[in-house]
């Protein structure tokens, strides 16, 4: 009797002050939309090897920032009914629409940060 009550009041505390608890820190979501944005972003210092002579130089790249909508699935490929539509997600990442994504919701953070590409 005392372990139930105890453990009622863990569950009603997680689900009342630390409900990111409750879910996982990491899911996996499709790419319903993809955007290439206008703004770029720059890697600096680089230096880049010719394979066939050996040689090197230095160089940079500018590259763009891209805009996803992102739908949450579960480890079977479902839609997760528990989250809505999450648009609006910025990557230096480029993904197709239909892709699988493996996301991040740090500190419980509705707004999640994209790890990668992955395969179900």
């Amino acid at each position: 009797m005392l372990e139930q009550m105890v453990k009622s009041v863990i569950t009603k505390t997680l689900t009342a002050d630390y409900p990111h608890l409750t879910l996982p820190a990491v899911s996996y979501a499709i790419v319903s939309s993809a955007k290439k944005l206008a703004e770029t972003y720059e890697l600096e210092e680089l230096v880049i090897y010719n394979d066939e002579s050996g040689g090197s130089y230095r160089g940079h790249i500018v590259a763009s920032w891209y805009e996803y909508g992102l739908t949450i699935i579960d480890r079977f490929g479902n839609v997760d009914e528990d989250f809505p539509p999450l648009p609006g997600i910025r990557s230096k990442k480029q993904f197709q629409s239909g892709a699988v994504v493996a996301v991040a919701f740090a500190y419980g953070d509705i707004s999640p940060a994209i790890i990668g590409e992955v395969v179900l």
